[in-house]
C-alpha cells in the first residue's frame, strides 16, 4: 500500500560550475586586496595572502573541480538514504546534516559520515541538469532527503 510513496533513486553527479568558480575567484581576490591594504607588517601580510591562496586552491580542488581524494564526486539518494562517492572511488553511507541549505539558486548539501569528517556538495544552476536539480529540491523540501531523526 505504501508503494506509491517510494521514489526512484536520484543520482546527483555535478559538473564543474563556472558560477562557483567565479564566486571563489572573486571572494578570494577581494580577500587578497583587503589583506594587502591592512595596516600590518609585510611578513604578516605575506602569510595572510599565502593562507588565502591555500584556501582558494582547496576550494577549487574540492568544490569547483573536485579532484582531491576527499571531494564528493556524486551522491545517490536511494530508499535507504544517501550514499556518497569520494574522489578515491570509495562509497560511504551518509546522512544529510541539518545545516544543509536548499534555495532556488544555491544548494549546499552537508553530509555526516560515520568515522569520517563531514563532506559538502555545493550545487549551483550550471552544475547540475535542471531536471535533477528540480527533483532534488522537491525531495529535500518535502523532507524526503534521508536526514534521519
Amino acid at each position: 500500500m505504501a508503494s506509491h510513496r517510494r521514489r526512484p533513486p536520484l543520482l546527483v553527479r555535478p559538473r564543474p560550475s563556472r558560477l562557483l568558480a567565479g564566486f571563489v575567484a572573486l571572494s578570494h581576490g577581494l580577500a587578497v586586496v583587503i589583506a594587502l591594504v591592512l595596516p600590518i607588517s609585510w611578513p604578516v601580510r605575506l602569510a595572510l595572502v599565502l593562507l588565502i591562496a591555500v584556501s582558494m586552491g582547496w576550494s577549487v580542488l574540492t568544490h569547483v573541480w573536485p579532484r582531491t581524494p576527499w571531494a564528493v564526486r556524486e551522491a545517490l539518494l536511494g530508499g535507504d538514504g544517501w550514499e556518497i562517492t569520494l574522489g578515491t572511488g570509495a562509497r560511504l553511507p551518509a546522512k544529510l546534516a541539518p545545516s544543509t541549505f536548499v534555495g532556488t539558486w544555491l544548494m549546499v548539501l552537508n553530509f555526516r559520515c560515520h568515522r569520517w569528517p563531514r563532506r559538502s556538495l555545493v550545487l549551483l544552476p550550471d552544475g547540475v541538469d535542471p531536471q535533477t536539480r528540480r527533483r532534488l529540491r522537491a525531495r529535500l523540501r518535502l523532507g524526503q532527503g534521508g536526514s534521519g531523526p
